[in-house]
């Protein structure tokens, strides 16, 4: 069981304005120092300031307990919104942590301003509780213009977890469990402690991962701030869709593949494998909540700096009254992120690994009144855990043809675009 951290007020209501911006908006542009959340691709997207209301939740029940205080929020609502977009109206951004036992606790937060920009078309978002909204005179009070990104002044300072020896015998051990046939697939993450010159600036790090990874999902709430190119679930109009990542190839310089390496790659029976069981975990959790599920019939590969990825989507038409947040609970953790099966996986990642994932590999996203939204995977991330710190977290799938030497590496290129965005520079 669970219940909330902090207790909602249950009789608040939210008045909620949205507007529509009739000038052009560079959302980028416009990412304010005092930023409380951000959900960011190809240019659009949501960047948010202040927080109207919130609700925190732990324990194994923490989707539901947080879903049901935001639907109870949403009855309440009084709307005026003259866009009536996607993400317009009464929005609440969320980052749900990977464990029910985390000591780190799972938020749905509304703010108290959105800035928006959906298909070419800005608005801004204002709410009020319990009293009408204030419009400003002029968006941009709200949402100055983004900080001038200057890049570090000084080298970061780095420490792993473990030395690269300590971790691939973790992977070795990881690798024994699925020989011996305790599961199929373990996923191992690896935590890097970062210390930086300057302190460290959410607006700054949310921008040039936009800017460098576009086509991923940028996200920061709370502790968490990253860009990830896996959609855990995005639902909209009674359909559900899933991006499911396993199987990835580092690529030097930022670089891609040469067209052999990828054929390999696709080929690649360990991959493919890999693959296989993340997908199939996705197709499973999914057949009590939706019907008509289709799948890519063959894996396609993702191409990012530096980083590729096999590839599938899968589709399905939902049951009446399911939610974003209902699939994003059911398919939490995946076989991408946890393993199969997912019990005993996550048994060995809890001896193996001793710290709590928090945010790591956890749903973030958002939803609106309707509960519809979109959830990705905290992947390619960092927990902003001080000023001037914070841990960076990654990981790769491991079955029994995994090697100890290719798997650090594929956690190390992982980190890649969270060290670039601390840097401010195009070093890795």
């Amino acid at each position: 069981m669970s219940a909330p951290l902090t207790l909602p007020d249950l009789s608040a209501t939210p008045l909620v304005r949205t507007v529509r911006i009739e000038e052009p908006v560079d959302l980028l542009g416009h990412v304010p120092a005092g930023v409380s959340g951000a959900w960011l691709r190809h240019g659009q997207g949501l960047v948010a300031v202040g927080r109207a209301w919130s609700v925190r939740t732990s324990g194994p029940d923490r989707f539901a307990a947080a879903s049901a205080a935001f639907r109870d929020l949403a009855s309440r609502a009084r709307v005026d919104d003259e866009v009536r977009v996607r993400t317009s109206g009464l929005i609440a951004l969320g980052s749900f942590s990977y464990a029910g036992a985390s000591e780190r606790p799972s938020t749905l937060l509304v703010p108290r301003a959105l800035l928006g920009v959906h298909d070419g078309e800005a608005f801004l978002t204002v709410v009020g509780i319990d009293e009408e909204p204030e419009l400003p005179a002029s968006w941009r009070d709200l949402f100055p213009s983004s900080p001038v990104d200057v890049p570090a002044a000084a080298p970061l300072e780095l420490e792993a977890d473990h030395t690269p020896d300590e971790y691939q015998a973790l992977v070795l051990q990881a690798v024994d469990e699925i020989r011996s046939g305790v599961a199929e697939k373990v996923v191992l993450s690896e935590r890097t402690s970062v210390r930086t010159p300057e302190p460290l600036s959410p607006a700054l790090l949310l921008t040039r991962l936009a800017r460098a990874y576009p086509s991923t999902w940028v996200y920061h709430l709370e502790d968490v701030i990253g860009a990830s190119p896996e959609m855990l679930a995005q639902t909209e109009d009674g359909r559900v869709f899933s991006r499911v990542l396993a199987g990835s190839r580092p690529a030097a310089d930022d670089g891609e593949l040469d067209e052999a390496d990828r054929r390999a790659f696709r080929a690649d029976r360990k991959e493919r494998s890999e693959h296989a069981y993340a997908v199939d975990s996705v197709v499973e959790r999914l057949e009590d909540l939706a019907a008509e599920i289709e799948v890519s019939a063959e894996p396609f590969v993702l191409r990012l700096p530096g980083l590729e990825h096999l590839a599938s989507d899968v589709s399905a038409r939902l049951h009446e009254g399911v939610t974003s947040l209902d699939v994003a609970a059911r398919l939490h953790p995946s076989a991408a992120v946890s393993g199969t099966p997912r019990e005993q996986a996550d048994e060995i990642i809890a001896r193996l690994e001793p710290r709590d994932r928090g945010g790591y590999a956890a749903p973030v996203g958002w939803m609106d009144a309707s509960g519809d939204g979109q959830w990705a995977i905290a992947l390619r991330m960092a927990h902003l855990t001080g000023e001037r710190s914070a841990v960076l977290q990654a990981g790769g799938g491991l079955v029994a043809a995994s090697d100890p030497v290719s798997e650090h590496a594929e956690a190390l290129a992982k980190c890649r675009p969270m060290l670039r965005a601390l840097r401010g520079d195009a070093e890795a």
